[in-house]
């Protein structure tokens, strides 16, 4: 018998139904790899989100009939690594008794709206209002209690609402914090708690899901409901009903202060195109209500030109002040409260 018919075997033979199951063996495989590396990556991202850039745990809102949302009570997040601490009654400040802890108590209510609240990328310590406090306990040698009144996208008749709702607190002083764009920023009550990414109402499930939700689909791919921001920028015209709503709700928030024996004063904040060209119709608006109501007023523009001067922009956009920005805004609130 020849070598080859000794050395031959029928199973080695690959039949087609053999090809077949080979093959299918073999596509399994690749889409489990697949599988497997589209896991890890996304595992990757969800790890780089959270724990790098700090993302996954934003501020959550509740919505409020009279203010249109507020922030949810007695909550702390981290978010891109800084501390963001709620307090009981809303405000973006620890926690304080409605009256005061002892008569040498100086407490201080800062009312206003995104630029007071300071934002997600400044750490607790580091806002205008907490910076204001350490300022105020060193100038009068007391203890100090500073609450912050605010909240993005509010505007007068949201911060009196707010105030009908906790009172002043037993404050001995009340700062009005407004900017150019509140002279007709009413609330329009149109359902954003937990439809706009700017308003949250729950954790995100993934750290991922907030990249995309939050800051990737409406900032950069511009799809989903236009932020408040993109509203202020975009120059909207308020109404004449809105205007007139605005400047009733300043003279009352004035007066609310007062009817609570506490003294009251405004800081008006100064956009960067206002320092660079003229000042805008609501800035001289707000001054007007307050000349109206004998109400000293203040603003913070000859320190922010100073900064912008000298090459530092106080500014992360054209309203909001970054870490630099914020002890000028401390200083002209420190300024208001004496001339209070």
């Amino acid at each position: 018998m020849n070598d080859w018919t000794t050395a031959f075997d029928p199973r080695s033979v690959v039949t087609p139904s053999t090809a077949r199951e080979l093959q299918k063996s073999s596509g399994l495989t690749l889409v489990a790899i697949c599988f497997l590396m589209l896991l890890v990556i996304i595992g990757t991202a969800e790890l780089f989100c959270r724990f790098v850039i700090g993302l996954g745990d934003p501020p959550l809102y509740q919505t409020d009939g009279a203010m249109g949302y507020v922030l949810q009570p007695s909550k702390t997040y981290y978010r891109f690594h800084d501390r963001f601490a709620v307090n009981r009654y809303g405000m973006r400040a620890d926690d304080f008794p409605p009256q005061k802890s002892s008569p040498n108590e100086l407490r201080v209510l800062v009312v206003g709206d995104s630029v007071v609240y300071g934002g997600v990328q400044i750490d607790q310590s580091e806002i205008d209002t907490e910076i204001l406090g350490r300022n105020l306990r060193q100038q009068f040698v007391r203890p100090v209690v500073v609450g912050n009144v605010s909240a993005k996208g509010w505007g007068p008749p949201s911060e009196l609402a707010y105030l009908k709702k906790f009172g002043t607190l037993d404050a001995d002083i009340m700062i009005v914090e407004l900017s150019s764009h509140n002279y007709g920023n009413a609330p329009t009550f149109v359902p954003v708690v937990g439809i706009s990414p700017d308003f949250p109402s729950k954790t995100p499930s993934l750290a991922l899901a907030d990249l995309f939700q939050t800051y990737l689909f409406p900032r950069y791919l511009h799809m989903g409901p236009a932020s408040a921001l993109d509203r202020a920028l975009a120059g909207e015209v308020p109404s004449e009903h809105d205007i007139a709503a605005c400047r009733d709700a300043e003279r009352d928030l004035f007066s609310f202060a007062r009817v609570h024996h506490a003294k009251v004063a405004l800081v008006q904040h100064l956009t960067s195109p206002e320092l660079a060209e003229h000042y805008r119709v609501g800035y001289y608006a707000n001054q007007a209500v307050a000349r109206e109501e004998n109400v000293p007023y203040v603003d913070d523009a000859d320190e922010l030109r100073v900064q912008v001067k000298s090459g530092h922009s106080p500014y992360y956009d054209p309203i909001h002040l970054n870490k630099l920005g914020q002890p000028i805004l401390a200083h002209a609130l420190q300024r208001a409260v004496n001339l209070a």
